[in-house]
């Protein structure tokens, strides 16, 4: 219990002025700790329904799987939901699980190694130096990065098993590895390495007997499965829907440099000018946890603990380098192994941050400290093993010294937004969006998720690892929603998105001619809008729903072979329209000024029943802002279409992420030429074409 207590008030002041602020501040920012204080009180909300729901969380709508797009923290949830159900508090159930991890870390810490040094003293100095990891300042906004003693006591536990050779101590170290598990997805991953490695050393050690060992594992296994295959489902489900994989470039640039091990956060008072190239690269462990870790690897030859731990040590630092090895910036000239994991292990290519690895190197280096004082302690007398342990305990608390901590309020709403949700919550069940939206903005995007706890309906907007293709691209610069004399079309467009209610902050705007256009849109867009209330700055707009798109599902394309074309512009580049390859373009080259057009003329006069014009992600923003669609039928010009694209775009976007299609759907006709005018303007944006396809009426 002293250890308990010791370890709560080194929680208080280091995360300090937290305690302060439990029920409405949170450390570092408003991003992350918002994210995951939503995602808490989300799993808490679906605990009472046996978990149905989980998945499809109230951000990123439509999108199913949105909690899928980071970590759920179920492995934090099932113990901050009591709090979340007696207090309605979020941010407070946060901050407990906050200050909790560290009281956790340490005297999980503190168990495994004063099982392994036999020494109070040495397992304290351990513990602090874990508790108190300089990695901890890198990731003060990563609640379940820093939830991490159930490694310690699990392998623990593997110890006790050793030695005892009783079920329970095998039960309780699954446990550890599921709840480890279950608080990070990343750490599924990364804890089989000391827990198979102790485990290993622990049947050679101790002689147990495999088939004694297997018999007493495989239940374990199977109950581990039952829990992760639905959760592994989950995930796997989000990937397929989102076309979702990590690059490969995108590992290697999230893979740790050897430097990165001399390298720290700038918040730190001792080692913040180490230098750094971003929080997943600081990977300083702390002079205290480096100097006792030589000095136990003087006794690497007596000892079998040091070995084991050193072994953990030596293959987390060679896996955390990623698959191509590099030592400040030159590539070392070998394939890293974490290259041969890549190919053979399922779900490892979605990890990004395989820099993440230096906190099992730092978890080792925690277990060698100890065993390193305990030499120390060892060769001193008595009052100076007292000078030697205050001396040691003191050092590791200040190399991961940050203190004080920003703690932003979490959330504070004007007189006239805390009105606008409350009569958000009493409306009819249907999408949200609020604007303005940014990606640059993340912690108001983090904001808007939030307070869907509030009002009880899903958003467009959203914060989180992954960002879908249309809040994607309604958050981006090539956005409608930032298009002020076009702002009628952005409605329509998120209207074809299923969206019934936008929120406008008019506050939130940049400047007033911005907030000025939108009120003038909102005038002026009656026959979008079944209603509106307007609370101070902020508005609540209900919006008429947008009729579903006409299907051409009997349609048959027409063979580019049998369309001669022209353009207005470009016409050496039109042929990439009809390549087959949606990765090249035909684009205009200058912005669109209303005077474009490409005319399509067929082999014989053709029933055409819809345009697709195929786009890419990287070129959204090109789209027609005026689409005009005229045919030659006979001796006579008929206009078959004429009006915005941007409904059609986003459906489209729904459907194909990675190229949305445009489809344009036309009256019935005998077209002997087609001609698509673009009769919009532009400041910037060209109009591109990746894949131009013309469909025909069976």
């Amino acid at each position: 219990m002293s250890i308990v207590l010791a370890f709560s008030g080194l929680a208080v002041m280091t995360t300090y002025p937290l305690v302060r602020h439990l029920g409405g501040g949170l450390p570092s920012d408003l991003g992350d700790p918002l994210l995951i204080a939503w995602t808490l009180a989300w799993d808490a909300s679906r605990m009472p329904h046996a978990l149905r729901g989980l998945w499809t969380a109230p951000n990123f709508f439509p999108y199913r799987h949105t909690l899928a797009f980071s970590d759920h923290l179920l492995g934090i949830a099932v113990f901050t939901a009591p709090i979340q159900w007696l207090t309605g508090n979020p941010i407070l159930a946060h901050n407990i699980a906050y200050l909790a991890s560290i009281v956790f870390a340490g005297t999980a810490m503190y168990v495994l190694t004063r099982a392994v040094t036999g020494r109070r003293d040495a397992a304290l100095v351990g513990a602090i130096v874990f508790a108190c990891l300089p990695f901890r300042a890198s990731h003060l906004a990563h609640l379940q990065w820093l939830t991490v003693g159930w490694m310690p006591l699990g392998l623990w536990a593997l110890h006790r098993y050793g030695v005892s050779r009783a079920w329970r101590h095998l039960a309780l170290a699954a446990m550890c590895f599921l709840f480890q598990g279950l608080t990070a997805g990343y750490l599924f991953y990364f804890a089989l390495l000391p827990f198979g490695i102790v485990a290993a050393r622990e049947c050679v050690r101790r002689h147990l007997p495999v088939m004694t060992v297997l018999r007493d594992a495989a239940p374990l296994i199977i109950g581990i499965a039952i829990v992760m295959i639905p959760i592994a489902r989950g995930y796997r489900a989000m990937q397929r829907e989102q076309q979702f994989h990590r690059a490969a470039e995108d590992i290697r640039n999230h893979s740790a440099d050897a430097a990165d091990y001399l390298r720290a956060a700038p918040r730190l008072h001792l080692w913040g000018r180490l230098g750094t190239t971003g929080g997943e690269h600081e990977l300083f462990p702390g002079v205290v946890a480096i100097v006792t870790s030589l000095v136990a690897l003087g006794g690497l030859r007596r000892s079998s603990d040091v070995k084991t731990y050193a072994a953990i040590a030596g293959f987390a630092f060679v896996l955390s380098l990623g698959p191509s090895p590099t030592a400040w910036g030159q590539s070392l000239g070998f394939p890293g192994p974490y290259g041969w994991l890549l190919k053979i292990v399922p779900g490892l290519d979605a990890l990004r941050a395989v820099a993440r690895l230096g906190l099992i190197v730092s978890l080792a280096l925690s277990v060698l400290a100890a065993l390193g004082a305990k030499r120390l302690f060892e060769w001193t007398g008595e009052r100076a093993r007292f000078v030697a342990v205050t001396l040691l305990v003191v050092l590791a608390i200040a190399d991961g010294w940050a203190a004080p901590i920003p703690t932003p309020q979490a959330l504070t709403l004007s007189e006239g937004e805390r009105d606008a949700y409350k009569y958000l919550r009493t409306t009819s069940a249907g999408a949200v969006l609020e604007v303005p939206t940014s990606t640059a903005e993340f912690e108001r995007e983090s904001r808007y998720q939030y307070l869907t706890l509030i009002h009880g309906h899903r958003v467009v907007n959203g914060l989180s690892g992954v960002v879908p293709p249309l809040a994607s691209f309604l958050s981006s610069a090539q956005s409608p929603l930032n298009e002020l004399t076009r702002l009628g079309d952005a409605l329509a467009a998120i209207r074809a998105a299923g969206v019934k209610y936008l929120v406008v902050h008019f506050e939130a705007f940049n400047d007033a001619p911005t907030a000025n256009a939108w009120q003038a849109a909102l005038a002026a867009e009656r026959g979008q809008i079944l209603a509106q209330r307007r609370f101070d700055t902020t508005s609540v707009v209900a919006l008429l729903p947008q009729p579903a798109p006409v299907s051409s599902s009997t349609a048959a394309p027409i063979p580019a072979s049998t369309i001669q074309t022209r353009s207005s512009h470009a016409p050496d580049r039109l042929a990439l329209a009809f390549d087959g390859d949606p990765d090249t373009r035909w684009l205009t080259g200058v912005p669109q000024g209303g005077s474009e057009w490409i005319e399509l003329q067929f082999d014989r006069p053709r029933d055409v029943a819809m345009v697709r014009i195929l786009m890419a992600t990287r070129s959204l923003g090109d789209y027609p802002r005026l689409l005009e669609v005229e045919a030659t039928i006979g001796q006579r010009s008929t206009v078959l279409f004429r009006g915005s694209v941007l409904p059609a775009l986003v459906n489209g976007l729904l459907e194909n992420g990675e190229y949305p299609p445009i489809d344009v759907t036309l009256p019935s006709n005998q077209s002997q030429t087609l001609r698509l005018r673009q009769l919009g303007t532009t400041n910037r944006r060209f109009w591109s074409i990746h894949e131009l396809e013309i469909f025909e009426r069976r």
